[in-house]
């Protein structure tokens, strides 16, 4: 876990863009099919994960000191969520197939066996191995003093319910990212969260901090893989 001088230093090193994930980014790569959240969500993550492995990588990953936490804390559950899903469309295909046959319909395909492909697994593994694939930042008392004062001030994201950690991350980013602005690092650095409730698309009183930082903002791991791929 290095401080963020050191991930600078890093960064600047590696000479890539760099992708800072929110939490809730590789927590919707384990519920991508359960809540629907777009056809190719899986096929962007696993395109993300390419881009990580590559030789040389093709990006640099960063994630919040209070992210790998948040993570263990809530992933367990949500690849449960997955699998209680899985055994409920298997519940309905059977009602199906069943009244179809009653009433002398033929479908001309089988019944399928949705939990026997352990979807819930596989993509809990790939969010895990996307996560170990990234730089994990220290915690920070600068940054830290920094989101107290966002709670305090209600200030976005936490004004919309969001939780200290949320400014944890926002200030952890910013940080970073002004920090290679300020030694002349040029390449794309793109903040990705689905958390609009709480940062808005971005709020408005975010946007200026954004811009400031040259962190170009993006609530979808597509747009996101779209700016790390474009020049």
């Amino acid at each position: 876990m290095p401080s963020i001088v050191a991930a600078v230093a890093q960064i600047q090193g590696d000479d890539r863009p760099v992708l800072l994930l929110d939490t809730c980014i590789l927590l919707d790569i384990i519920r991508a099919t359960m809540r629907c959240l777009g056809t190719n969500f899986v096929q962007r993550a696993n395109q993300l994960q390419g881009l990580l492995t590559s030789a040389p990588p093709d990006c640099s990953l960063v994630v919040a000191s209070v992210v790998h936490t948040e993570w263990n804390n809530n992933a367990p559950r949500t690849v449960n969520e997955v699998r209680v899903h899985l055994n409920q469309i298997q519940d309905q295909a059977i009602h199906f197939h069943e009244a179809c046959k009653a009433l002398g319909i033929a479908l001309g395909y089988g019944l399928p066996a949705y939990p026997m492909v352990s979807l819930h697994t596989r993509l809990g593994d790939l969010s895990r191995q996307i996560l170990d694939l990234a730089i994990r930042l220290d915690p920070d008392g600068e940054c830290s003093s920094r989101a107290v004062a966002r709670v305090v001030g209600n200030l976005p994201p936490s004004q919309q319910g969001g939780e200290m950690k949320d400014c944890v991350i926002v200030e952890e980013y910013l940080e970073l990212t002004r920090q290679l602005r300020a030694n002349g690092f040029a390449k794309k650095c793109v903040f990705c969260t689905s958390n609009v409730n709480d940062y808005g698309n971005p709020h408005p009183d975010l946007a200026p901090d954004f811009a400031t930082a040259n962190l170009i903002f993006t609530s979808n791991l597509s747009w996101a893989m779209h700016q790390l791929t474009t020049p």
